[in-house]
């Protein structure tokens, strides 16, 4: 059995008794649908999972969970939401922090957590789909406009010059997340992130040249 079979066989023990008919604290029984939902289909993605099991891990019968969701796929769009504006608020930029900086906070923010697990998952099961792929994109456009403006404020390059740059920097990073899922014999996490932070000083020492100079 391999690692990928482990992780996926491994039970998701249930976070309380589970509660009879639909919840009367309305608010609570949606957030800890959601949380088990994420971690869940985190694990196993979308297809392997069933909503009994996301229901029992949360403490709650089917019919909570379908009287908030309505359906699984509702209830994954809602996890998807979920997830994009905690991560949009966790990712303020800070004043005057340094394009470095940023790209620090940012790999911390998707390494090794449930949310970044989720995401994953979630764009190898949908990354083609019509209705879940835009709302990666929009994240990811989220996640550009954010490094631009750093790499502006820095280095004073604008427009298309800046945004292409920041859009280098975010290929660079979902790469290496992507990658050190597959390999963790032949490099350590810090070696995935120093690679990271390097192709960041290049951009950065590209962009303070005048345009059109040479390397």
């Amino acid at each position: 059995m391999g690692k990928a079979d482990k992780l996926e066989s491994t039970p998701n023990p249930p976070a309380k008794a589970r509660v009879r008919g639909v919840s009367k604290n309305s608010a609570e029984a949606r957030r800890k649908i959601l949380d088990s939902a994420t971690l869940i289909f985190g694990k196993q993605g979308f297809a392997r999972t069933k909503t009994d099991e996301i229901a029992e891990h949360a403490g709650y019968g089917q019919a909570t969970l379908f009287f908030h969701f309505k359906t699984k796929a509702g209830l994954l769009e809602a996890c998807l939401e979920e997830a994009l504006e905690r991560a949009k608020a966790n990712l303020v930029p800070a004043e005057n922090s340094g394009t470095i900086d940023l790209i620090q906070r940012l790999d911390r923010a998707f390494d090794n957590s449930t949310t970044a697990d989720f995401f994953a998952r979630m764009l190898v099961e949908f990354g083609d789909n019509s209705t879940i792929g835009p709302v990666y994109a929009d994240f990811h456009e989220h996640l550009r406009q954010m490094i631009a403006a750093e790499l502006t404020r820095e280095t004073g390059s604008e427009g298309r010059r800046a945004y292409i740059a920041a859009a280098s920097i975010l290929v660079m990073m979902v790469g290496v997340h992507a990658e050190q899922r597959l390999e963790n014999t032949r490099f350590s996490r810090a070696d995935f992130r120093e690679m990271l932070i390097e192709v960041t000083r290049l951009v950065l020492r590209d962009l303070e040249k005048p345009v059109g100079t040479g390397p």
